[in-house]
Protein backbone atom coordinates (compact mmCIF):
# COMPACT_ATOMS: atom_id res chain seq x y z
CA UNK A 1 0.00 0.00 0.00
CA UNK A 2 2.82 2.30 0.70
CA UNK A 3 4.67 1.60 -2.61
CA UNK A 4 1.45 2.39 -3.98
CA UNK A 5 1.23 5.88 -2.44
CA UNK A 6 4.29 6.89 -3.83
CA UNK A 7 3.78 5.98 -7.10
CA UNK A 8 0.53 7.87 -7.30
CA UNK A 9 2.49 10.55 -5.61
CA UNK A 10 5.43 10.05 -8.13
CA UNK A 11 3.02 9.93 -11.15
CA UNK A 12 0.90 13.01 -10.53
CA UNK A 13 4.49 15.41 -9.85
CA UNK A 14 5.72 14.22 -13.51
CA UNK A 15 2.04 14.97 -15.07
CA UNK A 16 2.83 18.59 -12.76
CA UNK A 17 5.92 18.71 -13.88
CA UNK A 18 5.57 17.96 -17.59
CA UNK A 19 2.63 20.69 -17.81
CA UNK A 20 5.02 23.34 -15.97
CA UNK A 21 7.43 22.68 -18.97
CA UNK A 22 5.02 23.08 -21.18
CA UNK A 23 3.84 26.04 -19.94
CA UNK A 24 6.86 27.34 -19.70
CA UNK A 25 7.56 26.60 -23.66
CA UNK A 26 4.44 28.13 -24.35
CA UNK A 27 5.15 31.18 -22.82
CA UNK A 28 8.30 31.67 -23.95
CA UNK A 29 7.09 30.98 -27.94
CA UNK A 30 4.20 33.56 -27.28
CA UNK A 31 1.54 31.33 -27.42
CA UNK A 32 -0.33 31.78 -24.37
CA UNK A 33 -3.60 32.59 -24.43
CA UNK A 34 -4.70 36.31 -23.40
CA UNK A 35 -7.01 35.21 -20.72
CA UNK A 36 -3.86 33.61 -18.56
CA UNK A 37 -1.36 36.49 -19.38
CA UNK A 38 -0.05 38.24 -16.06
CA UNK A 39 -1.95 41.63 -15.93
CA UNK A 40 0.89 44.06 -14.63
CA UNK A 41 0.04 45.87 -11.12
CA UNK A 42 -0.78 49.48 -11.36
CA UNK A 43 0.98 51.36 -8.40
CA UNK A 44 -0.13 54.46 -6.52
CA UNK A 45 3.48 55.92 -6.80
CA UNK A 46 2.42 55.64 -10.65
CA UNK A 47 -0.79 57.26 -10.69
CA UNK A 48 0.43 60.14 -8.01
CA UNK A 49 3.46 60.83 -10.15
CA UNK A 50 1.36 61.21 -13.64
CA UNK A 51 -1.61 63.31 -12.14
CA UNK A 52 1.73 65.54 -9.93
CA UNK A 53 2.92 65.90 -13.58
CA UNK A 54 -0.63 66.74 -15.18
CA UNK A 55 -1.35 69.65 -12.05
CA UNK A 56 2.17 70.99 -11.96
CA UNK A 57 1.85 74.30 -11.61
CA UNK A 58 -2.05 75.09 -11.50
CA UNK A 59 -4.59 75.44 -8.69
CA UNK A 60 -5.98 71.48 -8.67
CA UNK A 61 -4.09 69.40 -6.32
CA UNK A 62 -3.82 65.77 -5.49
CA UNK A 63 -5.91 64.51 -2.31
CA UNK A 64 -5.54 61.25 -2.51
CA UNK A 65 -4.55 57.77 -5.14
CA UNK A 66 -5.67 54.51 -3.77
CA UNK A 67 -5.21 51.49 -6.34
CA UNK A 68 -7.31 48.73 -5.24
CA UNK A 69 -6.25 44.81 -6.29
CA UNK A 70 -7.40 44.48 -9.64
CA UNK A 71 -6.32 47.84 -10.60
CA UNK A 72 -9.03 49.77 -9.36
CA UNK A 73 -7.96 53.06 -9.17
CA UNK A 74 -9.38 55.91 -7.30
CA UNK A 75 -7.99 59.50 -7.52
CA UNK A 76 -9.68 62.41 -5.46
CA UNK A 77 -8.50 66.00 -6.49
CA UNK A 78 -9.94 69.47 -5.05
CA UNK A 79 -8.64 73.37 -5.66
CA UNK A 80 -9.18 76.09 -3.26
CA UNK A 81 -12.70 77.48 -4.76
CA UNK A 82 -13.61 73.82 -5.32
CA UNK A 83 -13.39 71.06 -7.83
CA UNK A 84 -15.58 70.89 -11.42
CA UNK A 85 -16.51 68.08 -13.39
CA UNK A 86 -14.80 69.44 -16.63
CA UNK A 87 -11.26 69.20 -14.55
CA UNK A 88 -12.10 65.63 -13.05
CA UNK A 89 -12.36 64.84 -16.85
CA UNK A 90 -9.11 66.15 -17.92
CA UNK A 91 -7.44 64.71 -14.86
CA UNK A 92 -9.10 61.42 -16.54
CA UNK A 93 -8.28 61.58 -19.88
CA UNK A 94 -4.82 62.46 -18.88
CA UNK A 95 -4.74 58.94 -17.32
CA UNK A 96 -6.32 57.26 -19.49
CA UNK A 97 -3.50 58.28 -22.34
CA UNK A 98 -1.11 58.39 -20.30
CA UNK A 99 -1.36 53.94 -19.66
CA UNK A 100 -1.70 51.53 -22.03
CA UNK A 101 -5.14 49.45 -21.93
CA UNK A 102 -3.04 46.61 -23.80
CA UNK A 103 -0.68 46.21 -20.94
CA UNK A 104 -2.45 47.08 -18.14
CA UNK A 105 -6.27 46.71 -17.64
CA UNK A 106 -8.08 48.97 -14.71
CA UNK A 107 -10.78 50.68 -13.44
CA UNK A 108 -10.77 54.80 -13.19
CA UNK A 109 -12.52 57.10 -10.88
CA UNK A 110 -11.88 60.64 -10.52
CA UNK A 111 -13.66 62.97 -8.15
CA UNK A 112 -13.48 65.64 -5.09
CA UNK A 113 -13.04 64.18 -1.53
CA UNK A 114 -16.30 64.92 -0.88
CA UNK A 115 -17.74 67.09 1.88
CA UNK A 116 -17.18 64.64 4.84
CA UNK A 117 -14.23 63.04 4.46
CA UNK A 118 -11.04 63.45 6.52
CA UNK A 119 -8.34 65.84 5.17
CA UNK A 120 -5.58 64.15 3.82
CA UNK A 121 -2.78 66.97 2.72
CA UNK A 122 -1.94 70.43 3.64
CA UNK A 123 -3.65 71.94 1.32
CA UNK A 124 -7.60 71.08 2.35
CA UNK A 125 -6.60 73.08 5.84
CA UNK A 126 -5.44 75.69 3.63
CA UNK A 127 -9.11 75.76 1.83
CA UNK A 128 -10.78 75.60 5.30
CA UNK A 129 -9.77 78.76 7.25
CA UNK A 130 -12.27 80.10 8.71
CA UNK A 131 -14.29 77.04 8.56
CA UNK A 132 -15.92 75.04 11.93
CA UNK A 133 -13.49 71.92 11.85
CA UNK A 134 -13.47 68.75 13.90
CA UNK A 135 -10.14 67.25 15.06
CA UNK A 136 -9.34 64.05 16.58
CA UNK A 137 -6.06 64.13 18.39
CA UNK A 138 -3.65 60.64 18.16
CA UNK A 139 -4.49 60.50 21.43
CA UNK A 140 -8.46 59.93 20.97
CA UNK A 141 -9.28 63.66 22.55
CA UNK A 142 -12.22 65.13 19.78
CA UNK A 143 -11.91 69.12 19.82
CA UNK A 144 -14.29 71.10 17.51
CA UNK A 145 -13.57 74.71 16.91
CA UNK A 146 -12.94 77.38 13.72
CA UNK A 147 -9.88 76.91 11.59
CA UNK A 148 -7.82 80.41 12.16
CA UNK A 149 -5.07 79.86 10.50
CA UNK A 150 -2.33 76.83 8.93
CA UNK A 151 1.07 76.58 9.60
CA UNK A 152 4.25 75.16 8.63
CA UNK A 153 3.84 72.40 11.08
CA UNK A 154 0.24 72.30 12.38
CA UNK A 155 -3.07 74.42 12.77
CA UNK A 156 -3.98 77.24 14.90
CA UNK A 157 -7.90 76.11 16.03
CA UNK A 158 -10.53 79.05 17.90
CA UNK A 159 -11.53 76.49 20.53
CA UNK A 160 -14.73 78.36 23.41
CA UNK A 161 -12.63 81.86 22.72
CA UNK A 162 -8.58 80.42 23.29
CA UNK A 163 -6.20 79.56 20.02
CA UNK A 164 -5.29 76.24 20.28
CA UNK A 165 -2.12 75.37 18.17
CA UNK A 166 -1.92 71.66 17.52
CA UNK A 167 0.44 70.19 15.21
CA UNK A 168 -0.41 67.96 12.16
CA UNK A 169 1.62 64.76 13.56
CA UNK A 170 -0.76 65.14 16.97
CA UNK A 171 -4.28 65.00 14.49
CA UNK A 172 -5.51 61.47 13.72
CA UNK A 173 -8.33 63.23 11.78
CA UNK A 174 -10.03 66.09 10.73
CA UNK A 175 -12.84 67.04 8.56
CA UNK A 176 -14.93 70.08 8.36
CA UNK A 177 -18.50 70.42 10.69
CA UNK A 178 -21.05 70.40 8.12
CA UNK A 179 -23.71 72.63 9.10
CA UNK A 180 -27.26 73.28 7.28
CA UNK A 181 -28.60 76.13 9.10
Amino acid sequence: MYQRKNDLFFANFMILCTFALSLEEICSGGLLSPILLPKKMITTELITELIAQHLEGGDVFLVEVVVRPGNAIRVHVDSPDGIAIDECVKISRFVIDSLDRDEEDYALEVSSPGLGGSFKVKQQYEKNVGRDIEVLYTDGIKVKGKLVSVEENGIVLLVNGDDEEIGFEDIKTAKTIISFN
